[in-house]
């Protein structure tokens, strides 16, 4: 629990340093919640605070999908799994 609240505390401090912050905010996704830690695991959280998403450089956005694609594959393949038990019993 002390990672979901120290994920929530990154993802709004990002979120209020947001270049057009002016804008209408939309709610995150589980993805979106996914892209800040995986940006926090990689050290990334500060550069994507103050310079937003497109600071990035494109290896480091990369890295950062590509994890989130493996994860998100996991995610159903541990579903799927979890499925079939249920069924089975």
């Amino acid at each position: 629990m002390d990672n979901n609240k120290l994920t929530k505390e990154l993802i709004e401090k990002c979120e209020k340093t947001k270049k057009g912050a002016t804008k209408k905010q939309k709610p995150l996704t589980n993805d979106d919640i996914m892209k800040y830690e995986i940006a926090s695991e990689l050290g990334l959280i500060d550069k994507v605070s103050e310079r937003g998403w497109s600071g990035l450089t494109a290896k480091e956005a990369g890295r950062i999908g590509g994890m989130l694609t493996s994860r998100k594959k996991k995610m159903k393949k541990m579903m799927e799994d979890k499925n079939k038990e249920d069924e089975s019993v």
